[in-house]
């Protein structure tokens, strides 16, 4: 997500948000601060981080739709929504298909396999603290 050049936004505008949501972040421990820094992005802390940034500080919200635009927000909710599938594919659909793999031949093994590490990767929750 990128800003677009308005002189109607305020020249404090991204340390206001940059504040609030390190903020929000900090309060929430270190299992949703840690992750963002180490630039891993994953469902349930963005998610957690959004729903406190909503709550403390509302007023942000319409300057940030009218900063970054309807079409870069909607391009965002497709990566969102990803996310959280990939989210749920690794932490809910892979124990079930996991132990079902051996059964399978070498080479759909092989394919499951990656589509189980694809979801992992892709949901960010191959990070450990």
């Amino acid at each position: 997500m990128s800003a677009k050049l308005d002189d109607n936004i305020s020249s404090s505008f991204i340390n206001e948000l940059l504040y609030i949501n390190f903020q929000c972040m900090q309060s929430l421990g270190d299992t949703v601060l840690r992750p963002f820094l180490q630039d891993v992005i994953q469902f349930g802390p963005l998610i957690r981080t959004l729903g406190s940034v909503m709550v403390t500080s509302p007023g942000i919200i319409p300057s940030i739709f009218r900063q970054v635009g309807l079409s870069v927000l909607l391009d965002w909710s497709i990566h969102f929504v990803m996310l959280g599938y990939y989210t749920f594919l690794s932490s809910f659909m892979e124990p079930i298909i996991r132990p079902g793999i051996k059964f399978l031949s070498e080479k759909k093994r092989f394919e499951w396999k990656r589509h189980l590490e694809a979801w992992k990767y892709g949901s960010g929750l191959d990070y450990k603290q």
